[in-house]
């Protein structure tokens, strides 16, 4: 075959996979999802057929546009709603029936996270009317909710698994969460937010809540005091399992002997100096206990208690010079009982213990217990799993 044939074909398959790239096949597999036409026009908003459904994303967009998109497609479910709109002004104000009689399962509100200072972001009470049998998850993110007296826009919600409120300033709204939405959902998470710290926390009585974040509000001691009375006095007290307080202005850990259920407990990056006796008491087998750059100078005895056999404990990035036998022997024994690498750690880095007769316990007594201690160090450089025992036999 001559040199002009083969480029001849190389020419015309190039030309025909660049055909394919610009018009894919009605069914075509992107990002490991299969995706297919979508069967209406949503510009200037964005579609998407997956396997969920369809997934519609609006961003840069005017209310008016969305409001447009709407009304002028059929499509009655969606799978997801994700909205970022534009405005000339310094507030996003939503209509009622935004979505029209449109079904949503899930609902993302956004305000251009670059917008300096943060949009304002209003919501009529009735502008997801049609969508409040079907949304199970429902988010904000980067606004500032100051002109937002409450969330009756939240009212009738029968199926809300999931309410995330993220990067948002003044949530102080989150006092008025209707007692009905309470009542199934499952999740609430208040991120990295203002207003949180002085707000009236909702009443919680009917809820049940499986996983609560209050990560990054600049809580300070009294004010998830109040919190904790607050879920710990509602039925959520015997179903949350997942509970963080990281990166607030703790300066103690709040006690959290009454939640039966839980396994998870977060207050990395956090000032706390000192863990009394009996701080953290476990009523479940606990999965992960983060204790992580809290300024932690010293642990008193029998501050944790609890079935820790497969538990990853942090307490890495922080100023402890001891590492004692009343604190950590009795976690690690249970740890140490499973099969090689099965059970849980203790994981220890960055912080400078010393090697004195303090260990004497761990590397002359237990060595067994050793591999159950990740990065633990002596003396600045001298790992535990190196040390000599016989260097310890005229500890007491």
């Amino acid at each position: 075959m001559s040199s002009f044939s083969n480029l001849f074909q190389v020419l015309v398959a190039g030309f025909l996979l660049t055909a394919v790239a610009a018009n894919p096949p009605p069914h075509v597999r992107l990002g490991g999802l299969q995706r297919a036409v979508c069967p209406e026009d949503y510009s200037p908003c964005v579609c998407d057929l997956t396997a969920n459904g369809l997934e519609i994303s609006c961003v840069d967009v005017t209310v008016a546009q969305i409001v447009d998109v709407f009304y002028r497609t059929r499509s009655l479910d969606i799978y997801s709603v994700s909205l970022t709109a534009t405005s000339a002004t310094a507030s996003i104000d939503l209509p009622a029936d935004l979505l029209k009689d449109k079904r949503a399962e899930r609902i993302y509100l956004n305000c251009p996270s670059a917008a300096s200072p943060k949009l304002g972001l209003t919501i009529d009470p009735a502008s997801f009317e049609f969508t409040r049998f079907n949304t199970t998850i429902f988010e904000i993110h980067d606004c500032d909710l100051v002109a937002q007296a409450d969330l009756s826009f939240l009212t009738g919600f029968t199926v809300l698994d999931s309410l995330r409120i993220v990067d948002t300033l003044n949530v102080a709204a989150i006092a008025t969460l209707p007692a009905n939405t309470l009542t199934l959902l499952k999740e609430l998470s208040i991120e990295r937010c203002t207003g949180l710290e002085t707000a009236a926390f909702p009443d919680l009585t009917p809820a049940r809540l499986e996983r609560l974040f209050l990560s990054g509000n600049a809580l300070t001691d009294a004010a998830a005091n109040s919190i904790l009375v607050s879920v710990g006095s509602s039925s959520s007290a015997n179903t949350l399992v997942h509970f963080s307080l990281a990166s607030n202005a703790l300066t103690k850990v709040p006690r959290i002997a009454s939640f039966s259920k839980l396994v998870s407990y977060d207050v990395s990056d956090n000032a706390i100096p000192f863990i009394s006796q009996s701080a953290l008491l476990f009523s479940s087998r606990v999965a992960s206990l983060n204790l992580n750059n809290i300024a932690l100078t010293a642990i008193e005895g029998g501050a944790f208690s609890g079935d820790f056999t497969f538990a990853q404990v942090g307490v890495e990035g922080n100023k402890l010079t001891e590492f004692r036998a009343d604190v950590f022997k009795s976690m690690l024994q249970q740890m140490a009982a499973q099969p090689a690498g099965s059970g849980g750690q203790v994981v220890v880095t960055g912080n400078t213990f010393d090697c004195g007769c303090g260990l004497a316990w761990l590397i002359r007594d237990n060595q067994i217990l050793i591999p159950s201690v990740k990065n633990g160090v002596c003396g600045g450089f001298f790992r535990f799993e190196d040390l000599n025992p016989d260097a310890y036999i005229n500890c007491p």
